[in-house]
């Protein structure tokens, strides 16, 4: 018909066939239609911590009766909690069996409240033969447990076989064979998110009732706690890495951006002439153990070998930054008092107070000398624009006018 619509236009006396176009000739079977491309910006998914906490902080809210300002809906602030703590899908917890939980096959020995105590079993609804158990602890425990408790003391009497799921729809449910409706969890999620009004560190609305945001935060946090790829998979209950590379993607523009946001200092206190992105894949395509280190980084040519043993100090292949200030406070204090004890350890030997220019005091000196300026340059950076400096060792003492002009430049 799109190749006749001239005569089918004319001899019907229908011009509408004129507007037939080639998109009208396209027949796709079943399965052949490439699917809609889709567009999304993982790093948005991802819930800042201070968000989250003011979350979990107001889920109280969900539960509380209505006639004290509250929503009144126990299965709803539990089903959150669950959200939040296992990164499952919604449909995957609102259809949670009544007795989700599996005994683990060397149950735990341990009293601890963080362990592994169960299997948790959901229905796996999206993707076929993938894992549907994780393990849980005892606080995903006690929340079961909760909600079970809870649904025996709501249908009482009236419950004349065992419920088949955890959370059940409250109306309209009288053989209790229904779940409790993810559409009416996202309502009460949006409710709950305009009330608390959580906003994130860009001033937007933090819209959680796009409960899969939990699952991308969840999966995040796991892979930046170093829990291998293979393992998040089967947590997330994937088939293929490939389809848990995106939360992995996540995780190294975060990476990526937060190592950029802090400022590179050397050693004696001044900037680090190299980019801060060249830095950053050095360090990423090195990936050598012996060049992290406790206090920064080592930027010696991989083919190269230390010879400095751990002068690093006063090494112009060293670089920091104020993401380990606490380090370096913690080793200036050390190197302080190890001064302190070898000088009464000396006194007490031979009589006589060590010499400042002992071979060893003045190592440890030029040390703690070091420290100093790094930390007094990389507190000051902090304070007076909130940006963190990187540092860079250049082997020799920083000259106090050299450290002032610096900052003064900043």
């Amino acid at each position: 018909m799109y190749e006749h619509r001239d005569t089918a236009a004319a001899t019907l006396g229908e011009s509408g066939w004129l507007r037939l176009g080639p998109h009208h000739a396209v027949l796709f079977r079943r399965g052949e239609k490439p699917p809609r491309a889709r567009h999304r910006d993982h790093e948005r998914d991802v819930i800042e911590d201070d968000a989250f906490a003011q979350i979990m902080a107001g889920a109280g809210l969900l539960g509380t009766p209505a006639a004290e300002g509250g929503f009144g809906d126990d299965q709803a602030m539990r089903i959150l909690m669950l959200l939040a703590r296992t990164g499952r899908r919604v449909s995957e917890i609102c259809m949670l069996d009544h007795d989700p939980l599996l005994p683990l096959n060397q149950p735990s020995t341990t009293d601890e409240s963080d362990g592994f105590v169960a299997r948790l079993r959901y229905q796996q609804t999206k993707i076929d033969g993938a894992p549907d158990t994780i393990l849980v602890d005892r606080e995903i425990v006690a929340i079961i447990q909760a909600q079970q408790q809870w649904l025996h003391r709501f249908l009482g009497d009236q419950a004349v076989r065992t419920p088949k799921y955890l959370f059940v729809a409250a109306r309209k449910n009288r053989h209790v064979n229904r779940p409790y409706s993810d559409r009416w969890l996202r309502e009460r999620l949006g409710e709950l998110a305009r009330r608390l009004d959580i906003r994130d560190s860009t001033g937007a609305l933090v819209d959680f009732q796009r409960t899969h945001r939990f699952r991308h935060t969840k999966a995040t946090c796991l892979l930046n706690a170093g829990v291998p790829l293979h393992v998040v998979q089967r947590y997330l209950g994937h088939l293929t890495p490939e389809m848990t590379m995106a939360y992995a993607q996540t995780l190294a523009s975060t990476h990526e951006r937060e190592f950029l946001r802090y400022r590179k200092i050397t050693a004696d206190a001044r900037d680090l002439e190299i980019d801060p992105r060249d830095l950053y894949d050095m360090l990423e395509l090195d990936k050598r153990t012996d060049r992290i280190l406790p206090n920064g980084w080592c930027l010696l040519p991989p083919r190269q070998h230390c010879t400095r043993g751990n002068a690093c100090l006063t090494c112009d292949k060293f670089a920091t930054d104020a993401t380990f200030l606490p380090e370096l406070r913690a080793q200036k204090d050390r190197t302080e008092q190890l001064i302190e004890q070898r000088r009464t350890a000396f006194h007490a030997r031979t009589g006589q107070e060590m010499s400042e220019d002992n071979i060893w005091l003045a190592g440890r000196r030029q040390e703690t000398d070091a420290l100093g300026r790094i930390i007094v340059q990389l507190e000051q950076t902090r304070l007076a624009d909130g940006t963190v400096q990187v540092l860079r060792g250049a082997g020799v003492a920083a000259r106090i006018d050299s450290l002032t002009n610096n900052k003064d430049n900043h």
